[in-house]
């Protein structure tokens, strides 16, 4: 009787440590995947950009959402899963920005000026577009970048 009351105690012992990990480790799971968005360069024009990627549905719906301040050359690049008419709007988005959207090959079809923190107004694409790049207000005409650019990425990206 002793033997089986420990094997009993060391299983309870050992399902503990096995919870307590699952609840350290989850969060880092969850975390990887939908949290902190993440990042790579990409080329534009002459300009180099540091750009958090919005690849998945909760990220994409996020986007900048809240945020006070984006460095001058940062932004966000919206993958989309596939070429499509794309629409956004600056619900929650406390700073003016410049939104530009691209085809499959990276090319810039048109650039919209977007107001800070309304959802009166949708930029909608006039093309079917796969991405989108948000960036500080004027930065693409500050930097003179036109329709017909082309974005290079560092690596591949794929819209969830």
């Amino acid at each position: 009787m002793h033997s089986i009351n420990w094997d009993l105690n060391m299983f309870k012992r050992q399902l503990r440590v096995i919870a307590v990990l699952v609840l350290l480790i989850h969060p880092l799971q969850s975390k990887n995947t939908e949290g902190t968005n993440d990042t790579m360069q990409v080329r534009l024009g002459k300009a180099t950009i540091f750009v958090e990627i919005a690849d998945t549905p909760k990220r994409r719906s996020v986007g900048l959402m809240f945020r006070k301040k984006l460095e001058e050359n940062s932004g966000m690049l919206f993958v989309f899963p596939k070429e499509d008419y794309q629409s956004f709007w600056m619900k929650n988005t406390l700073i003016p920005l410049s939104i530009g959207y691209f085809d499959r090959d990276g090319v810039l079809l048109e650039v919209y000026e977007m107001k800070p923190n309304q959802t009166d107004e949708v930029y909608n694409s006039r093309k079917k577009a796969i991405y989108a790049l948000e960036m500080n207000s004027g930065w693409f005409s500050k930097n003179n970048i036109n329709p017909g650019a082309v974005l290079i990425l560092e690596k591949s990206v794929i819209g969830r």
